[in-house]
C-alpha cells in the first residue's frame, strides 16, 4: 500500500509545517503499533518481522525477547514531514528484580522510533538516540556515565555474534534416539529453554513414515522451562529406514535442531 505517499503529495506545504499529522497517517501508524505490540503480547516474535525495518531485523532478533502483558501509546511526535515518529509507550510486563525474587508485574515507559519504509510504518533502531530502545523495554546507554565504558559494538558482525550466544542458551538433552523397527516403541527428548524470555518450538519430520509420529507437550516455553518431545513408532506395511531425522524449529530465531532416529531390529 502506497496511500501514505499519495497523501503527502496532495498536502499543501503549510499543512506539512503543522504539528498535527494527517489523520490517515496517524491512524496507519497506530494500527501498525497495535499489530506489533499485540504480537509481542502473544509471543509471536517471528510474526512481527514484517513490522521491523530491513536494516533493524538482525538487531531485533538478537535482542532478548521478554513477553509483555499490556501496552498503552502515551504520545507520538512526528518528524521529517510525518515520515518518522518517536512513540512513547507504557509497557507492563513480568520482571525479576533480583536473585531469589519471583517474577512480579512492573511498568515502564519507553521511546521507540518508527519510519516509513516502502509506504508502510516500521519499527527501527536509531543508533543516534540517547536510549537503546527495544520492543520489550529500554536499556539505557550513556556514553562516559559512571564507569566510562564505551558504547557496545552494534555492527552487523557483532550483532550476529550476540545472536549466536542467545541461540546457545537452549537445546536438547540428546541428539539421537533408538526405536524398534518390529514393534511399537517410544522415545523421549527434552527441550530446555535457558533464556529469560519465551520461545516457540515446532517439531516436524524430514520425511514422512507410516506409523511414525512426533509431538511436543507445549509449543510456548518460558525461560528456564523444559518441554518433552515424544517420538513414537507403530510398525506398518512399509518397513522403516535405518535412520530418520526429526527437525526441531525454534522461533523467533528460526533455528533448527535435528534429532536422529535410529531403527533397530
Amino acid at each position: 500500500m502506497r496511500f501514505l505517499a499519495a497523501i503527502w503529495l496532495s498536502l499543501p506545504l503549510w499543512m506539512l509545517a503543522q504539528n498535527d499529522p494527517p489523520p490517515e497517517v496517524d491512524q496507519a501508524l497506530r494500527a501498525r503499533i497495535n499489530e506489533f505490540y499485540s504480537d509481542q503480547i502473544n509471543g509471536s516474535f517471528r510474526k512481527a518481522e514484517p513490522l521491523v525495518a530491513e536494516d533493524t531485523q538482525d538487531y531485533y532478533f538478537a535482542q532478548e525477547k521478554k513477553k509483555i502483558l499490556a501496552f498503552t501509546v502515551r504520545d507520538i511526535k512526528y518528524t521529517d514531514h510525518f515520515t518518522k515518529a518517536t512513540v512513547t509507550i507504557k509497557i507492563r510486563r513480568m520482571t525479576v528484580f533480583g536473585p531469589g525474587f519471583p517474577e512480579s508485574p512492573s511498568e515502564e515507559t519507553v521511546n521507540v522510533t518508527w519510519k516509513i519504509e516502502e509506504g508502510k510504518w516500521v519499527w527501527y533502531y536509531d543508533p543516534k538516540a540517547p536510549q537503546e530502545v527495544t520492543p520489550m523495554g529500554p536499556s539505557v546507554i550513556t556514553p562516559g556515565a559512571n564507569s566510562g565504558a564505551p558504547l557496545p559494538d552494534l555492527s552487523d558482525k557483532a550483532i550476529k555474534e550476540r545472536a549466536k550466544g542467545i541461540v546457545s542458551r537452549y537445546g536438547l538433552d540428546k541428539s539421537e534416539v533408538s526405536l524398534s523397527a518390529s514393534k511399537k516403541s517410544t522415545a523421549r527428548v527434552v527441550f530446555h529453554n535457558g533464556q529469560n524470555g519465551y520461545v516457540r518450538v515446532f517439531v516436524s519430520l524430514a520425511q514422512e513414515l507410516e506409523g511414525f509420529t512426533v509431538s511436543i507437550e507445549k509449543r510456548d516455553i518460558k525461560g528456564g522451562e523444559d518441554a518433552a518431545i515424544t517420538l513414537e513408532y507403530r510398525p506398518g506395511k512399509t518397513p522403516p529406514p535405518q535412520r530418520l531425522q526429526v527437525v526441531v524449529t525454534v522461533e523467533p530465531f528460526n533455528r533448527t535442531i535435528p534429532i536422529a532416529v535410529k531403527f533397530e531390529p
